[in-house]
């Protein structure tokens, strides 16, 4: 089961503060050095007066990797106004961050997570904490949300890893360099709703799957990141989203089709409203699959959404 790596993928984008206390990030596995280049995937929505790009990214990258397609970059250049899923980079939002997690992350007084978990889930949370260097007696405190966060973002962390180096991080600052118009799909308190308005059980076995899938993760995170790299979209789908609508409907649901559906209206209004080009950046996991992708759902609208860059001419 690849639940825990497709729910944390999906959502690393506001986690700055949680990757900042985790640490120097460690050297990059072997097996993902073997992938020195990239050339994700890519989509393009247009109508009469409209030229959209549609970039999947992966939210946090090993240091190093050549990611930078000549498609890519084209478009990018081209655009007046690119999208992203939030703003996550700046002072506010970190603050707004920490005090969501100090102030809704943790359990009340004498509530614990291994009281609240079986015997033996209990006892594979402690292991895991101990495995990725965070201590037990903290996370033990933690409502299972933040627990899950912690978790994910010191596992990917592990991995060699670096949130800075994510391309919606690059291509952010890139934009404003360059003075290009910049918007946010979402508002961090927005997306940290996405998990402390979970409801109470739904939550609890966010970090219940997150633990019992924990021993198969490094290897299925190695997975989703070289399908990524290779732009085999049908992969991504199945190792990010398949499992989490099985196993986790109601997070999958939260995390992705909901948000996909509220990302396509907010585009469908732009392109009837404005014209001339641009560019969005959102995770891949939001572009890729059936009738809830971002794509899917522009395409039902009305627009022309193609394939688009090198890997258009396989996949369309």
């Amino acid at each position: 089961m690849k639940f825990f790596i497709a729910a944390a993928t999906a959502l690393t984008m506001g986690l700055g503060p949680l990757a900042g206390a985790a640490g120097e990030t460690p050297e990059t596995k072997e097996n993902i050095l073997e992938v020195e280049t990239a050339a994700p995937a890519m989509w393009r929505v247009r109508d009469a007066d409209s030229d959209y790009i549609l970039f999947g990214t992966f939210h946090i990258l090993p240091p190093g990797l050549d990611w930078r397609r000549e498609a890519l970059n084209e478009a990018f250049a081209e655009a007046d106004v690119v999208y992203f899923e939030v703003e996550a980079d700046t002072r506010d939002a970190e603050a707004k961050t920490l005090n969501t997690i100090m102030t809704q992350g943790f359990n009340k007084a004498g509530v614990t997570l291994s009281g609240m978990l079986e015997k033996k889930d209990a006892q594979k949370l402690r292991e895991i904490a101990s495995e990725v260097n965070l201590p037990f007696a903290a996370i033990d405190t933690m409502r299972p949300w933040n627990a899950f966060l912690s978790l994910s973002v010191q596992f990917i962390i592990d991995q060699g890893f670096d949130p800075s180096h994510g391309a919606d991080s690059v291509l952010t600052k890139e934009a404003k360099a360059a003075g290009k118009e910049v918007r946010f799909f979402e508002t961090i308190e927005e997306q940290l709703a996405l998990f402390t308005t979970l409801d109470p059980e739904t939550e609890k076995n966010l970090l219940i799957l997150t633990i019992r899938d924990w021993d198969k993760q490094a290897a299925a995170f190695d997975d989703l990141f070289r399908a990524w790299a290779q732009a085999d979209v049908d992969l991504i789908d199945t190792d990010m989203n398949e499992d989490m609508r099985e196993k986790a409907p109601a997070v999958y649901e939260r995390l992705i089709a909901e948000r996909n559906r509220n990302w396509a209206e907010q585009l469908d209004a732009v392109l009837k409203a404005e014209s001339g080009k641009g560019f969005v950046a959102v995770g891949a996991g939001h572009l890729v699959g059936g009738k809830d992708s971002v794509p899917a759902l522009l395409k039902e609208m009305g627009y022309e959404v193609t394939r688009y860059g090198a890997e258009a001419a396989n996949d369309n």
